[in-house]
């Protein structure tokens, strides 16, 4: 395969934005946004500087591009706030999260993989009680980063939705907006139920997220043109 189709796809500029969809397909690294199927959760704890610096550096060509595509800079800083707001709560809610977990002394004991995925669904799945302490707090919001970066794709593809200007092309960038969010919410809930389903659910996530970032180069080349 010659490596310049992937450049006519995606320019060289967006490559390190495939990080994102290229850790999901690789769990066990535990550099993604969501817990890994092994449920290492010592292992994806202690990454969690490295995720965010992940993000961070896959994120920016992204916003760069979009600086020159939106022109409302409300709605450009609204964005950005909302982006680095989900990137830097995630691990931190997530840390209080994996420490409600790894307290319970059934989690220390030595369990099949089976019920250990099964005691992390339920312990995660219960809504904390007491509000008023802070991991408390956050063990009840931990999902909310990941509705904010929902959120941050929909107002990323509303934009370069506006600037295309053949109708097909509007059609496959809602489709990749769809299969990131399909993608996404799958992930969350399958990955310590069913393999097969989970490794379809991060397929899907990587080819709409991959969809988004090609429409985002089309966008932006075409006001380049432009402004020749």
């Amino acid at each position: 395969m010659d490596p310049s189709i992937i450049f006519d796809y995606i320019p060289k500029q967006l490559l390190p934005s495939l990080g994102i969809p290229l850790v999901e397909l690789l769990p066990d690294l535990c550099l993604g946004w969501w817990t890994p199927p092994s449920l290492d959760l010592n292992k994806y704890n202690r990454l969690k500087y490295l995720r965010v610096l992940l993000l961070i550096v896959a994120w920016y060509p992204i916003f760069e591009l979009l600086f020159l595509i939106i022109e409302e800079s409300s709605i450009y800083s609204a964005m950005v706030i909302f982006a680095v707001a989900s990137i830097i709560a995630r691990p931190l809610l997530m840390e209080k999260q994996i420490k409600r977990v790894t307290s319970i002394g059934l989690w220390n004991a030595v369990l099949p993989k089976e019920k250990r995925e099964a005691l992390w669904i339920v312990v995660t799945n219960s809504k904390p009680s007491d509000i008023n302490k802070f991991d408390e707090l956050a063990a009840r919001y931990v999902n909310s980063p990941t509705k904010i970066s929902g959120v941050v794709l929909c107002i990323v593809c509303s934009q370069l939705y506006e600037k295309l200007p053949d109708m097909e092309d509007k059609i496959k960038l809602l489709g990749g907006l769809t299969a990131s969010i399909v993608g996404g919410i799958g992930i969350g809930g399958m990955r310590h139920a069913n393999l097969l389903v989970d490794i379809v659910f991060r397929l899907v996530f990587g080819l709409g997220f991959i969809t988004m970032l090609h429409y985002l180069s089309i966008v932006s080349d075409q006001l380049i043109i432009k402004s020749i």
